[in-house]
């Protein structure tokens, strides 16, 4: 595997991930910290009545999340590279294809969720 496809794979798995792991704070209602910018405060409870913002927190554990499943995915394909085998175009056509489908249905289930919060759809 030459290097260029290396670094290709695990930029297509760290963007994945990181539309994945996203949707995931909200799917399973996962507890993270929210700043709130008029006290300048990090805290894990979520005050009503008072403006805060979890988007932060969502993203520093879509990156984390992401980070660490890519470094699994290196550690895994690095003794593919060792052993120089040649990553078929297809594979990494179909990787590219794969890695799009799942950004935009975690886009749509982004927005869905947004929209729904602030109520637009009502």
């Amino acid at each position: 595997m030459k290097k260029s496809d290396l670094v290709y794979i695990l930029v297509a798995i760290f963007v994945s991930m990181t539309a994945f792991f996203y949707c995931c704070t909200f799917w399973f209602s996962i507890p993270l910290p929210r700043y709130y910018p008029l006290e300048h405060a990090w805290k894990w409870v979520n005050e009503k009545g008072v403006p805060s913002q979890g988007w932060y927190g969502m993203q520093a554990f879509a990156f984390l999340a992401a980070g660490i499943a890519t470094a699994v995915a290196y550690l895994a394909l690095r003794g593919i590279k060792a052993a120089d085998r040649p990553v078929r175009p297809a594979a990494l056509k179909g990787l590219g294809l794969l890695t799009t489908l799942v950004v935009v249905i975690c886009m749509y289930a982004m927005l869905h969720h947004e929209f729904t919060k602030w109520g637009i759809f009502k």
